[in-house]
């Protein structure tokens, strides 16, 4: 038997493992139904996702790890957090990964050699073999039906310091494959005594056609003893802890080199695992590859922060807990900018919720280019909503067991509307996306394309108004639209000099709604981290309650508050800040709130933002960044952006229809040209905005939201574009000649 194992150890084929089963023999060996239940294939197969499968093996796998160093240091009592473990044990500052600054810290490759994850050749190319080791606690044999061969267990429920919670497990990774080896060796404080490795192999049944309805998963035992065979080798020849090998695995589409950027096991791990409570590492041997890398989360947007414009930090009271609101603004420099974000987020999903540094589910990009109205910044920003202190109902109530997708939930809604109101108060966002957007305009506005808005911005409000789909729109030039500078740096004085709040008094703000109030000051922000140095209040208290600070960047801070659902409109209260440096005279300020009636939940347009925007139309070449940013080609016809200024269309006078009525004109005269692109631009423009208005994806949604990925969103989107070009252009060729003699007569007339 030991040389089976042995064998065992270097099987990564299926071929393989079916020789081994014939050298045990059934004479030795017996099937068990994993989880104890014959009927587990819907228990098992609950996941839609590889990915998640292979994350529940990796957040197990971490786990044993946490669980070894919590026996190595007598079994402490009160660590409530893996975090909080990660940082007593592994010397990991607050257990955020991004806090070791250095990428050639000792202690990230100490740690990451604790977890690994490898794809191994499998005799099929599209199905690799993929095995998670760990170098953790290890499991005895009587206990692998209790564990690792369990279903719905709960042997980590009573365990705070370990990642595992809310998940179905890694048994979902079954699914996958038919074969997975198990292999596994209890780690000792006796080093002397050598050590038995359990090991089995767990299969897909296909049952009997004619008796049983559907197939099961079983696991391979020993006759004699009714648990996984179990075998004496040394350290070397197998080190303790667990090996969980997966034979010609289904990744899907995570299956390429696993340095490419969005189809590897480098981008599930970042993806799946976005903040994880230790480094691990992955590595790829199929076809002669020695691929390693050491994967960190996408804290790395904190620690590595050359691809960044902007970072944000706000904790905030969420229900009976507590959340933090991260997000990043990547910069427009470098290669593909527009693309980046693919490294490190879904283009679709950018909003990510995690807990203990695992995604738990994300929110949709329709936030970011919708609701918060920042367009230019879409495919740039990336946010995570850490819920790793949010109160146990409100998880039970967001989590999915099988962490693919949030449960639609009030307590859902509740979070998308506080991460809405969050960046929404957030001037930076609005100055980014205000200079994103400033750096396509580069002309000025002629006569004849002035003319042509106003005919357009008639067209939009005639459309408007019989279709009662918002407001009128008006045809201001760019420069009258509403600046945001950025403000200037504050050095830090220490002990500080000043406190002031920058919010105008009274501030109005909304029922059951989130806002917060601004302020500038040269204190340390430190100082905003803790209670005892900086304290806010909200009189009366029955108007809204304090929810949190967010990081003050460069001497610029925002304390975030929310009324209450019952606080009269026209109540008036009073907020003060005050800051409270140690054996100091405290710095304070104070500034009105008044609560109003939401234009958006009262129908009324009186006092709503941006009841009347700017309209915006241009053309774009293959030189302007419009076209460049979107790797368009002459194929590609408008691109329409709503942002806080107005409305922005794009059209490509590179369309291939649109170049053959152009070489058509240039026959006559340049005024022909300019007339035929002059009519192609207006009606290219209006269409494309009742095309933005109406939204024809959202008909093939189903009832939650973000079905259709951004790419075919973008397909649906780019095919009717292309569609009204040949339309419009067939119509301008109709009546060729006659837009001719109008050039003609009107080039007569200016002579």
């Amino acid at each position: 038997m030991e040389q089976i194992f042995k064998d065992l150890l270097i099987a990564y084929k299926a071929e393989e493992i079916r020789k081994i089963l014939i050298k045990i023999g059934k004479s030795k060996m017996r099937w068990e139904p994993v989880g104890n239940r014959k009927n587990n294939l819907a228990t098992i197969n609950i996941g839609t996702d590889p990915a998640s499968g292979v994350t529940e093996r990796i957040t197990n796998a971490i786990d044993a790890v946490l669980e070894k160093e919590w026996y190595l240091q007598n079994k402490p009592e009160g660590i409530k957090t893996p975090r909080r473990a990660s940082e007593l044990w592994f010397d990991v500052e607050d257990g955020k990964i991004s806090k070791i600054e250095d990428a050639h810290d000792k202690r990230l490759k100490k740690i990451a050699n604790k977890v690994s994850v490898t794809l191994f050749e499998s005799g099929k190319e599209t199905k690799p073999t993929v095995e998670i080791r760990d170098k953790g606690i290890g499991i005895k044999p009587e206990s692998f039906s209790k564990t690792i061969l369990d279903l719905n267990g709960n042997n980590k429920i009573g365990k705070l310091h370990l990642m595992g919670a809310y998940g179905q497990g890694g048994s979902t990774a079954l699914s996958y494959n038919n074969l997975t080896v198990i292999i596994s060796k209890p780690f000792f404080d006796d080093q002397r005594k050598k050590k038995k490795v359990a090991w089995t192999v767990v299969r897909i049944n296909e049952g009997d056609i004619n008796k049983d309805k559907h197939e099961w998963y079983e696991y391979m035992v020993d006759k004699t003893t009714g648990h996984p065979f179990v075998t004496e080798v040394s350290d070397e020849i197998f080190e303790p802890g667990t090996l969980v090998r997966h034979i010609m695995m289904d990744l899907g589409k995570y299956k390429g080199k696993i340095t490419t950027p969005s189809n590897s096991l480098w981008y599930l791990s970042h993806n799946y695992l976005f903040d994880p409570i230790i480094p691990f590492t992955i590595s790829d041997r199929r076809k002669d590859r020695k691929d390693n890398r050491t994967v960190t989360g996408n804290n790395r947007l904190l620690t590595y922060n050359q691809n960044l414009d902007y970072f944000q930090e706000v904790p905030l009271t969420f229900k009976d807990g507590k959340v933090i609101i991260y997000y990043w603004v990547l910069n427009t420099t470098g290669e593909d900018p527009k693309n980046r974000i693919k490294h490190y987020a879904s283009v679709s999903n950018p909003i990510i919720i995690t807990f203990n540094g695992q995604k738990q589910g994300t929110l949709g990009n329709g936030i970011i280019k919708n609701d918060l109205k920042l367009p230019f910044l879409d495919r740039y920003i990336i946010v995570q909503i850490e819920a790793d202190n949010m109160d146990n109902d409100s998880k039970r109530q967001l989590f999915s067991s099988t962490r693919e997708s949030l449960r639609d939930t009030s307590i859902l809604a509740d979070l998308k509307r506080l991460t809405i109101d969050t960046l929404k108060e957030d001037d930076n966002l609005i100055r980014l996306d205000r200079e994103r957007r400033q750096r396509y305009f580069t002309k000025e506005d002629t006569h004849v394309l002035d003319s042509l808005k106003k005919r357009l911005a008639r067209r939009i409000n005639s459309f408007l108004q019989s279709s009662g789909k918002g407001t009128t729109v008006t045809t201001s030039s760019l420069g009258e639209t509403a600046k945001s500078e950025k403000l200037p740096e504050i050095p830090i004085e220490d002990p500080p000099t000043f406190f002031e709040i920058l919010t105008k008094s009274p501030k109005e703000v909304y029922q059951n709604n989130s806002f917060s109030i601004k302020f500038k000051t040269d204190a340390h922000p430190n100082y905003f981290a803790q209670a005892e140095t900086f304290v806010a209040f909200i009189e009366p208290q029955s108007f809204g309650s304090f929810t949190g600070t967010a990081r003050v960047n460069n001497g610029y801070g925002m304390a975030y508050f929310k009324t209450n659902e019952d606080t009269d409109i026209e109540e008036i209260g009073e907020i003060t800040l005050e800051l409270r440096p140690p054996r100091l005279k405290s710095l304070s300020g104070s500034v009105k709130v008044k609560c109003v009636e939401n234009p958006e939940t009262s129908g009324s347009e009186e006092g709503g933002k941006n009841k009347s925007p700017n309209i915006q139309v241009d053309f774009v070449d293959k030189n302007h960044l419009v076209y460049q940013d979107n790797n368009w080609n002459d194929t590609n016809v408008a691109f329409v952006a709503n942002d806080q200024d107005g409305i922005f269309i794009f059209v490509s006078e590179e369309n291939k229809n649109l170049m053959k009525l152009v070489s058509k004109a240039q026959r006559k005269n340049d005024l022909a040209v300019q007339n035929i692109k002059n009519k192609y631009l207006e009606h290219i423009s209006f269409y494309a905005f009742m095309l933005d208005k109406n939204k024809p994806e959202k008909f093939l949604l189903d009832e939650k939201e973000n079905f259709i990925s951004e790419e075919v969103q973008q397909n649906i989107m780019e095919s009717e574009l292309r569609n009204a070009s040949e339309t419009v252009c067939g119509m301008i060729n109709d009546f060729f000649e006659m837009i001719i003699i109008e050039s003609v007569e009107s080039e007569a007339i200016e002579i």
